[in-house]
C-alpha cells in the first residue's frame, strides 16, 4: 500500500511520519459503513468547512490529533490548525506627495483610451502599504484650473510614469506579465505576439472593435443560455457591460486572443501569463472568437473586374481575365473518439484527421473568398460544388487552380478554368506544354504565398484540440482575414 496523507489543510503528516518522541502518527479512515452514515456526513461537513474542494474516497484520512479525547466510533474531527497570519512588510512609499495647491485638480488613473477608472473607485489602502506596478500607465486630467503647476511638479509628470499628485490611487494590483503597453513602440515584438505589422495597426484595429462594442461584451455561456434570446449572448448593446465582471481590460483580452491565434499557446499557458484562471481564458476565447468572426467578414471583399485590372501585377499580364486563384489547405486536428467523426475527418492525402478549407485570392494576393470549414474527406470538387463560389463568378471570368480541381463541368457558362496540363501515361511534355505549365505555376505561386502567411498563425499550423473544434471555423476565418491587413504579396 502507498503512503497515506492527512486531508486537513496545513497538516503535512503521513502514515509514515514519526513524532520526535518516537510515536508513529495514526491516520483514521472515514466511517464507510451504512450504520455510521450520519457520522460520515458530519465528518465531511466539518472537513469541507476547512477544505472546500475535499474529495472523499477510500484514501481520505484524518490524523488522530484532530479529534478531542480518545478516538472511538462516534468521534468527529473538530480540531483544525488555524491559518498562519500573513506578515505585511512595511515599505517606504514610492510615490512622493505634494502639498495641496491652490487649484483643484481631478486625479484619474487612465489605463487606456477607453477604459478609465477614477481614484475613488479603487479600494483605499494605508499609505505606507502603497506600491506602484511597473505596467500601469498614469496620466492626469485637469479641469477648471487656470494656474500653472509648480516647476517641481511639471518635471515629474511624464507619460508612462506615476505622477507625484497621486496620493491614494497608487494601489497594488495584479496585472498580466505581458500587456499592450509592453508592445508600444516595438513593432517587431508586436508582429511576433499578434501578427499585426505594427503596434499602430494593432491599436487602430482594437479601437475600431471598441466602437462596435468590444468593451461591452457578455462572456459566452453556451448555446443553452442564449437559446431564448434574439440577441447573441456574447454581444449586448446596453450602456453598461452586462453579465460577469471583467477580469481583464478589453485590450488585454484582445492581446490574449491574438497570442492564442498567432503563437498557438494553450489555455493553461495563457492563464499563467495573464494571471487569471483557465475557465476565464476559455470564456474570453469563446466570446472574442464569435465577436471577431462577425466583424472580420468585412475584410474579405469581392472586388469587381475593373478593380482587379487596376491592381493586376506584372506576373498576370497574360491572364488579365483571371478573377480568382483558388486552392485548398488542410488543418490538422486531434483524433475524435467517435468512429463516424474519424471517418469524416480522415484525409487520404495527409494520412491524418484534418479539416479542409478553400481559399481564393485575387492576382495581387488579396483574399477574396473563404469557404466554410469542411471535414478532411471532402474533395476539392465537392467543396467548390457545394459552397458559395460559383454564384459569384460572371461570364468572361477565368478561374486559376491546381490540376486536382476537376471542375470544368461545374463552372457557369463562359467561365474558363486554367489549370496545368494533365499528361496521360508516361509521355514527356512538349516544349509548348512545358512553358505553358511553367507560366501557370509562376502565376499560381501567389496563392501558395498566401497559404504560408495563413500558416504563420500557429493555431492553424499545429494540431487543433478537440475542445476547440466548435471554434475551428471562426479561428481559420479570422486568421485568413487578418492576412489582408498585411502588405500586398505582388505588385
Amino acid at each position: 500500500m502507498g503512503r497515506k496523507y492527512c486531508c486537513v489543510p496545513g497538516c503535512s503528516n503521513t502514515s509514515s511520519t514519526i513524532t520526535p518522541e518516537g510515536v508513529k502518527i495514526v491516520l483514521h479512515r472515514l466511517p464507510m459503513s451504512e450504520k455510521k452514515a450520519k457520522i460520515k456526513q458530519e465528518w465531511i461537513r466539518r472537513l469541507r468547512n476547512v477544505r472546500a474542494n475535499l474529495i472523499v474516497n477510500d484514501s481520505t484520512r484524518v490524523r488522530s490529533e484532530h479529534f478531542e479525547g480518545e478516538f472511538n466510533d462516534s468521534s468527529v474531527p473538530t480540531i483544525f490548525p488555524s491559518k498562519k497570519p500573513t506578515v505585511v512588510k512595511i515599505r517606504r512609499p514610492v510615490v512622493r506627495h505634494l502639498e495641496e495647491t491652490s487649484c483643484n485638480i481631478e486625479e484619474e488613473v487612465v489605463f487606456d483610451d477607453f477604459y478609465q477608472i477614477k481614484e475613488n473607485a479603487a479600494p483605499k489602502v494605508p499609505e505606507e502599504h502603497e506600491t506602484v506596478t511597473k505596467h500601469a500607465l498614469f496620466r492626469f486630467k485637469e479641469e477648471g484650473c487656470n494656474t500653472e503647476l509648480p516647476e517641481t511638479c511639471s518635471k515629474d509628470i511624464q507619460v508612462g510614469e506615476p505622477s507625484p499628485l497621486m496620493k491614494d490611487a497608487s494601489v497594488q494590483v495584479s496585472l498580466p506579465y505581458i500587456s499592450p503597453e509592453d508592445l508600444r513602440n516595438n513593432d517587431e515584438k508586436t508582429r511576433f505576439y499578434t501578427g499585426f505589422v505594427s503596434f499602430a495597426m494593432f491599436w487602430h484595429y482594437l479601437t475600431t472593435l471598441v466602437k462596435h462594442g468590444a468593451n461591452k461584451l457578455y462572456y459566452w455561456e453556451g448555446e443553452q443560455r442564449c437559446a431564448n434570446t434574439s440577441v447573441p449572448a456574447y454581444h449586448q448593446t446596453e450602456v453598461h457591460k452586462p453579465g460577469r465582471k471583467r477580469f481583464l481590460r478589453p485590450d488585454d483580452e484582445f492581446l490574449l486572443v491574438c497570442m492564442r491565434l498567432r503563437l498557438g499557446l494553450l489555455q493553461e499557458h495563457l492563464a499563467d501569463i495573464f494571471c487569471t484562471s483557465t475557465t476565464t481564458v476559455s470564456r474570453i476565447i469563446n466570446t472574442w472568437m464569435n465577436f471577431l468572426y462577425d466583424h472580420c467578414k468585412g475584410l474579405i471583399p469581392w472586388p469587381s473586374r475593373e478593380q482587379i485590372l487596376c491592381n493586376i501585377p506584372s506576373g498576370f499580364r497574360d491572364y488579365r481575365n483571371c478573377r480568382i486563384v483558388i486552392d485548398c489547405t488542410e488543418l490538422y486536428t486531434e483524433k475524435p473518439s467517435s468512429l463516424v467523426a474519424q471517418w469524416l475527418t480522415w484525409s487520404e492525402y495527409k494520412h491524418s484527421n484534418t479539416f479542409n478549407i478553400l481559399i481564393g485570392v485575387a492576382p495581387n494576393g488579396l483574399v477574396t473568398f473563404v469557404s466554410r470549414l469542411w471535414c478532411g474527406n471532402a474533395s476539392d470538387r465537392h467543396i467548390v460544388q457545394h459552397d458559395d463560389l460559383l454564384p459569384k463568378l460572371s461570364p468572361g471570368d477565368m478561374v486559376m487552380a491546381d490540376k486536382g480541381f476537376t471542375i470544368e463541368d461545374l463552372l457557369p457558362a463562359d467561365v474558363d478554368l486554367n489549370i496545368p496540363l494533365r499528361i496521360p501515361g508516361n509521355r514527356q511534355m512538349t516544349q509548348s506544354e512545358f512553358f505553358k505549365t511553367q507560366a501557370i505555376a509562376s502565376a499560381r505561386i501567389v496563392v501558395e504565398m498566401k497559404m504560408e502567411q495563413v500558416k504563420n498563425y500557429r493555431i492553424l499550423g499545429g494540431t487543433l484540440p478537440l475542445n476547440e473544434a466548435h471554434l475551428a471555423e471562426q479561428m481559420a476565418f479570422i486568421c485568413i482575414a487578418w492576412t489582408n491587413l498585411l502588405p500586398p504579396l505582388m505588385k
